[in-house]
Order: structure tokens, then sequence, then C-alpha cells
């Protein structure tokens, strides 16, 4: 409508959206400053509607979509209020939404249709995606006449309580807390009013619904204690509901972040009992923990190990328990078994975390010792490695009856004084691994490399290269490939032949 503008009025319209099998919306455009400033309203053939303020041609939405109940996404009969900063939207007669937003003040008023999907089928007329139709429209900028529907139509007693609900459930999405319970609140409101007005008798005046979706946006206000009363209602009532069982995460994130350990304690053995949940246990550890229960805290980590055997953390943690319980052995124990954990899943940040606790309990103990050398290694920080190596075969060989030997103890030692070049040394290190893991190609294929690097004229390193690469896992033939460099750059062309044929074959 080019030739007039409005600011405060009432806007009745009938409006028929066919979507011609696609996915489409309808709508109005209203304080129309130009084509790059103005509110918009649509109704999609879904059964939603939004509201969006655009400015500088970027839109903003104030009421993401939002369903609407009894809606067929057809015939919209829209009434659309506007008094001073507020909007209020109704379809069929009935409180759909509302917002407040001083954006615009005033402007003209338009028509607006949107395609977002087309119908798999072409359209009959070869033409259009959908098709929209302004049965009517009329606008009213009588101040006393929308004055008396803007009382009508935020008096609680007339606007649906579910209509509130959907609204503040759009607010909750669009991380806007403060909005959804307001709305929340006219709602209780509204159905207080109505109470009062029928019966002075206890009715249920919120729902489990309603009081989950407060208890959270009551946590994202930061306003805890409010939060707790909500939950606290819905497990008076519908402890084993869906959202009962909802609520009881929600309390329990609310005393974890409170530090209510002593509460939250008590609260998990009260409601969350389902001993086959790790989490219960986890929950349970930190609870004890930080009451200083320690050797409840080492049995629940403990349980939770025995669930997860993959999580060293579980048992790190089990391990911090036990020590600071004074049960040093125990702690020790956890704490080896944790960083072979660590070690295995080449998590370096939690070993190191780790290896300072382990030694200050292991110094005398050769595992413990043997850890923090395969960890140093793994740093490339050798000359460590090689200490640490050290004192853990010092400490293993005083034992009896002696403890059963790491290979990869001796082979990562023997590679660490490699780097030295002490290859002497390397290679006494390496024959001891492959001695005792024969099977294990890579540490028989590291042994044959240092010998030739070496110089070590050894009539068998072929055969030990055959034999290694017998018990790796080299589809692509880069170990072979390898092999045959060093067999060539050590003067032996014609076995290195034999290794390229394997990787041109592997390649082929």
């Amino acid at each position: 409508m080019p030739d007039r503008e409005f600011h405060d009025h009432l806007i009745e319209a009938k409006i028929r959206l066919d979507s011609m099998g696609g996915y489409a919306a309808a709508g109005l455009t209203f304080h129309v400053r130009d084509d790059d400033a103005y509110y918009i309203v649509l109704f999609s053939s879904k059964g939603y509607y939004r509201l969006d303020v655009v400015r500088d041609g970027s839109p903003k939405p104030l009421i993401a979509w939002t369903d609407i109940s009894g809606f067929n996404g057809k015939n919209i009969n829209l009434g659309i209020i506007t008094y001073g900063t507020y909007l209020i939207f109704l379809v069929n007669g009935k409180w759909i939404g509302e917002a407040s937003d001083d954006t615009l003040t005033g402007g003209k008023i338009g028509f607006a249709l949107a395609s977002y999907e087309a119908s798999d089928e072409p359209p009959e007329d070869g033409e259009y995606v959908c098709k929209a139709f302004l049965d009517y429209i009329s606008i009213d900028t009588r101040i006393k006449y929308i004055e008396e529907k803007y009382k009508k139509w935020t008096d609680p007693l007339n606007i649906n309580g579910e209509s509130r609900l959907r609204l503040a459930e759009t607010y909750a999405v669009m991380g806007d807390p403060l909005k959804a319970m307001e709305q929340i609140n006219k709602t209780w409101e509204r159905r207080d009013k109505a109470i009062r007005a029928v019966s002075a008798g206890e009715e249920e005046v919120r729902t489990k619904k309603e009081l989950l979706l407060a208890a959270r946006m009551s946590i994202r206000l930061e306003q805890y204690d409010e939060a707790e009363n909500f939950i606290d209602a819905i497990l008076e009532q519908w402890a084993e509901s869906a959202e009962g069982k909802e609520a009881i995460k929600e309390k329990i994130k609310i005393l974890g972040d409170r530090k209510k350990f002593a509460e939250l304690k008590d609260f998990i053995l009260i409601y969350a009992k389902n001993k086959k949940d790790i989490n219960f246990h986890v929950l349970l550890a930190r609870c004890y923990f930080e009451l200083k229960e320690y050797k409840r805290s080492a049995a629940a980590w403990d349980k939770a190990f025995e669930m997860n055997g993959e999580n060293g953390v579980y048992a790190a943690n089990s391990a911090n328990a036990l020590d600071l319980a004074g049960k040093k052995e125990a702690a020790l124990a956890r704490y080896i078994t944790a960083g072979r954990i660590f070690l295995n899943q080449d998590n370096q940040a939690e070993l190191g975390t780790l290896i300072p606790k382990l030694l200050t309990l292991g110094e005398n103990n050769w595992e413990a010792r043997v850890l923090a050398g395969k960890w140093a290694f793994s740093i490339e920080d050798y000359d460590r490695s090689i200490s640490e190596f050290s004192a853990a075969n010092k400490i293993r060989r005083i034992i009896k009856p002696r403890p059963k030997a790491d290979p990869a103890h001796y082979y990562l030692w023997g590679l660490a004084l490699n780097t030295k070049e002490k290859n002497s040394e390397a290679i006494r290190l390496l024959e001891k691994a492959v001695k005792l893991a024969p099977d294990y190609g890579l540490f028989r294929f590291k042994l044959a490399e240092i010998k030739l690097k070496a110089g070590i004229k050894d009539p068998g390193i072929t055969d030990e290269f055959k034999l290694a690469l017998s018990g790796m896992d080299d589809p692509d033939g880069k170990m072979a490939e390898h092999a045959g460099n060093i067999l060539r750059n050590a003067g032996r062309a014609k076995a290195a032949q034999y290794f390229f044929n394997i990787t041109e074959k592997n390649a082929g």
C-alpha cells in the first residue's frame, strides 16, 4: 500500500496460502520504511509462524518459527495490534504471540509470500511454485479502539496457556531465558486468576512440562534457588515421569555447579540409583572426594573403571584418592595402570601430568621407572629416557624372584642409546628385545637396520629383514622399500632388489 503510513494500528486480514505441494509461507509486512527496513510476520504451510525485524536489509528474528495449535497452514485470519513498542498477533481470533521492539515506529503495509521448497511435481501452469491470496485487509488507527484491544489481549484470562508455553519454548531455543520465563509466569498468573474465579479449592496450576522449562530457564539466568524449587515440585509429584528423569539431571547439575557435594551425594543415592549407569559412580566418586571420604571415592572410581577399562582418568582419579587415604601401594598400582593406558593411547598430556606422582610413589618400582622412560622417549628426551630405563633395570634385577622382563623396555632403551651413537649397547638391548618377543617384526627389523648402519658384517642380515617383514603388516610395501634402501646404501644391491620387488608387487 504505497500511499499511506501508519503508526499504532489494528490490522485485520484474511490470507489464503497454496503451497502447491511444497513448503511456503505468507503474511504481512508492516512499519515498512523502505525495501531494507520493515517488520514481517509469516505463516507457513506446516502450521508455524515467525516474526522478524529487517534493518539495513538484514533480518533479525524476534520470534522464531513457533507452532500454532489448530492451524492448518492454509487459511489465515490474522490480527496484528501495534501499540507503542508492543506487537501482538492473533490467528483465527486467538492470541498466538507477542513481542516488544522499538526498531521501527511506523511505516507502510505490504503483502508477503515466500517459497522455501518447491514440490517434486512440476506446477500445472508451469510458472508458479506457490500462491497466496489477500482476500481482505483493514487498518484501524483509532487510538481508543487500539487501547481497548490492547487491554483485552494483555489480560491473562484471555490468553490460552498452551500458546504462551509454545512461545516460551521458542524463546528458550532462541537463547532468551528472560523472555521465556516471562511467558511462563504469565501462563501461571492466568491459571491462578482462573482458579480463584471459579473455586477456592486447591488445583494443579503448574504442569511438569512447564516446571521443567522454568527450571532450565532459571538455571540460565543463574537463579538457582528458584530452579531448585521448580525441580523439587516435579520430583514431589512426577519423579518417575520423563520430565522427572530430566529434572533429576538438572538438579544434579545445579548441586554440582554450586559445590553442594553433601546434598548432591544424598540426592544421587535417593534418586539416581541405577548402578549400571557409569555416571552414577562417577558422580558419587566426585562427591566423596570433595567431602574428603577418599576410600569411598577410590572405590567409586574403581567401579567406574570396571565399567570402562579404556578410561585411564578413572584409574588415575582412584590412585589420587588412594594416595590421600594413605594407601600408597594401592595408589601406585592404579597410577601404573593409568599410565599404561595413556601410553597406549598416545595421550602425552595426561601421561606427563601423571609422571611426577608416579615417581613420587614409585621411585623404587621398576614398572614405574619403565613407564617414565617410555614417556621420556615419546617426547624425545633421550637422556632422561636412558636414565629411567637404566634405573628400572637395576631395580628389577635385585627383585627375588625376578619379574618377567618387558621387551619394549629393552627396545626403546636400545633406540635411545642409538640416538647417542652407542651402537654396541643398543644392539645388545635390541637383541634382548627380539629374544623376548621373537615374533614381533618391528624389533627384529630395527635390530637388522642398526647392525647394517653400524657396519657389522652379518651374512644373515637379509634373512633377518625377511623374517622381520613376515611378522609385520606392510600392505603398501613401505617397510620393504625401506629395507631395500638400507641394503642398497650398504652396497648390497642384489639383496635390495628382492625387497624392491615386494614393494612393486604390493603397489601393483
